[in-house]
């Protein structure tokens, strides 16, 4: 747990802009795959669709308590992943340290052990655990208690939340095994001994503008869609609440949002069509934007 071996280090890995969009992209495809794969499991397990909601004698309040449930399952699930990687720093010789914290508009809790240094494998095990624990644990309750259907929420939010850590063990199991991990509360540093060149480390410090470019296009659509999808969920439970009557967003030939209120039920629409192009367009925005504030900078 020292680092007079390998001194001062090699790399040091942080969050930058870039990466926090990488991470909500990865955090938003992951979201969109583990809400079908588990609710198509949970089908062919119990032989019923699943579906998630709190039952009262109001629809009004049937509404405000299926969105006060999802924010308690949201938050409580956060609560639990540090907790566990909390867990996984004490049982290889860590003091964690809890945390929220919002960086370049991404947020996200941290359980951090600052100044302690981990093995290659100790320190992705770390990383892995709370997705790991939690999911499997989550599965083995769906397939015996088929009516905790917000065991799936739990699930969803979990492995999408994940998507940090995922990515730094993949970048780390793509290191020699004989590196060793610092915990920053923002990052991590890489102490490497003398014969691993650090070259062959999977760490860029410069990124071609090109890709760079296209990958924050790609990043940026992909947090708009990410926005329409939680609307896609929140926005039926808050129209409901407020009983907002049926309307349509845009033309029969042109439409974003139909909202349907009616005697036989509640419903919100999206048109993927529209949304694709509408986030593909603040994405060129954005980068246009990036691009004219890059050039008054260097000029």
């Amino acid at each position: 747990m020292t680092i007079s071996t390998y001194r001062e280090p090699t790399y040091v890995f942080r969050i930058t802009p870039e990466l926090a969009l990488r991470w909500t992209s990865l955090s938003i495809l992951l979201f969109v795959l583990t809400l079908a794969g588990v609710s198509r499991l949970y089908q062919v397990i119990h032989g019923q669709p699943w579906t998630f909601s709190w039952q009262t004698s109001s629809q009004t309040w049937t509404g405000f308590l299926t969105f006060l449930a999802f924010v308690v399952i949201f938050f409580g699930t956060l609560v639990i992943h540090e907790l566990l990687h909390g867990l996984a720093f004490r049982a290889f010789g860590g003091s964690p340290r809890y945390g929220i914290k919002v960086k370049y508009f991404f947020p996200y809790a941290y359980a951090t052990s600052p100044g302690d240094i981990f093995s290659r494998n100790a320190f992705v095990t770390i990383g892995l655990a709370p997705l790991i624990v939690i999911d499997l644990v989550c599965l083995v309750l769906l397939a015996i208690f088929p009516q905790a259907t917000w065991l799936v929420w739990v699930l969803v939010i979990n492995t999408s939340g994940a998507s940090g850590d995922i990515w730094m063990a993949i970048l780390l199991l793509r290191c020699p095994q004989l590196i060793q991990v610092e915990d920053r509360r923002a990052g991590m540093a890489i102490y490497t001994p003398g014969e691993i060149d650090p070259r062959s480390l999977p760490f860029k410090s410069s990124i071609d503008k090109t890709r760079s470019v296209l990958g924050a296009w790609g990043n940026i659509t992909l947090i708009v869609l990410m926005v329409f999808l939680i609307g896609s969920f929140l926005l039926p439970l808050i129209f409901n609440i407020l009983q907002v009557p049926s309307f349509m967003l845009g033309t029969d030939a042109f439409w974003l949002i139909r909202w349907q209120n009616d005697a036989t039920g509640f419903g919100l629409t999206f048109n993927l069509v529209s949304l694709l192009l509408i986030a593909a367009g603040i994405g060129i925005l954005g980068i246009l934007v990036q691009v004219f504030f890059r050039s008054q900078s260097s000029n």
